[in-house]
């Protein structure tokens, strides 16, 4: 097929914008559509510096260079935050992912901060799949979201950029909606305000595909981790991944389905969720970082002890 705007060989269809594009027009386009989610969604509104977690897979990589370019141009400061969650199975996996992000910090030019859990913390990924019952994937996000929010604040950061793509976030909504989770399905949100001792975090790739984020990572030559987290394979067949399929299937048969299902929730659905109760937050004990309905202590910090607590007692 043709490019749509100058008649070169396509790489892409967009099947919902109806566009064939060429590797250039592909990137102006990408690159426009989510400056442009960035403006509609006022993401940027008031934002000084900047931190973008950045994993070193395909999303927090792209997120990285096109931030870069919109930082640049609107005079905001911007800092890197990658986590060492210490994931090895015999996979090196996280180790390659902090190698991945530093060579594109190191490419652009930005400054960068390393977390490792296991100095900082006491623990890793690995040791909670073993140690602790809560599901690995559970205490990993739990994780990435306090250390992420940590870090910014102590970088003097006052928004946090994450790559949740469309695919993810179809994937929540359509959860939500399975569970009866009205709660969730509140707060999710392309941009959460700062508030409550939180800063503001935004998606800019939330109206973004995941084919769309790899195609630009590999038009621009961007290095980036193709290894999938040897965790995710202990988890297939859950409800979650069942669905994140189907959503994928239907987009092949309706395309335009995911951003249609995300873009109706946000603009449509959720005016009408404004009247839903927040949480009540409270202050935890032990770290002084918010905590949900007025607990003594977070639920990091909860998980954190009883990690720690069994790495003393069992300490092989």
């Amino acid at each position: 097929m043709r490019c749509t705007k100058c008649n070169n060989p396509a790489i892409i269809k967009i099947g919902y914008a109806n566009l064939y594009l060429c590797n250039k027009h592909f990137i102006e386009w990408f690159e426009n559509r989510i400056e442009k989610t960035i403006d509609k969604y006022h993401m940027l509104d008031g934002t000084k510096k900047l931190a973008i977690a950045v994993s070193g897979g395909k999303d927090s990589t792209t997120l990285l260079h096109v931030m870069n370019n919109i930082a640049l141009k609107k005079g905001i400061d911007l800092v890197g935050i990658t986590i060492d969650l210490g994931i090895d199975m015999g996979k090196k996996y996280s180790s390659n992912s902090v190698d991945f992000a530093v060579k594109n910090y190191e490419m652009l030019g930005i400054k960068y901060k390393i977390i490792k859990i296991k100095e900082e913390y006491g623990f890793t990924i690995d040791e909670a799949r073993f140690k602790i019952r809560r599901p690995v994937c559970s205490t990993c996000g739990l994780t990435k979201r306090y250390v992420l929010e940590k870090a910014a604040k102590e970088e003097g950061a006052d928004t946090l950029a994450t790559g949740h793509n469309l695919n993810d976030i179809s994937q929540y909504v359509l959860t939500g909606y399975y569970n009866g989770d009205i709660l969730s399905l509140a707060r999710l949100s392309p941009v959460s305000p700062a508030e409550n001792g939180y800063i503001k975090k935004i998606k800019p790739l939330f109206l973004s595909s995941e084919k769309e984020t790899m195609t630009y990572a590999i038009v621009k030559q961007i290095p980036f981790l193709y290894q999938s987290c040897p965790h995710t394979f202990r988890v297939g067949g859950e409800t979650q991944d069942k669905i994140r399929r189907s959503i994928e299937e239907m987009e092949d048969k309706i395309p335009g389905f995911m951003v249609s299902l995300v873009q109706n929730f946000e603009d449509k659905f959720r005016p009408l969720m404004a009247d839903i109760p927040k949480l009540t937050l409270g202050k935890c004990k032990i770290c002084g970082m918010p905590t949900n309905n007025n607990r003594d202590i977070c639920s990091f910090c909860a998980t954190r002890l009883k990690l720690t607590v069994k790495a003393h007692e069992n300490p092989t």
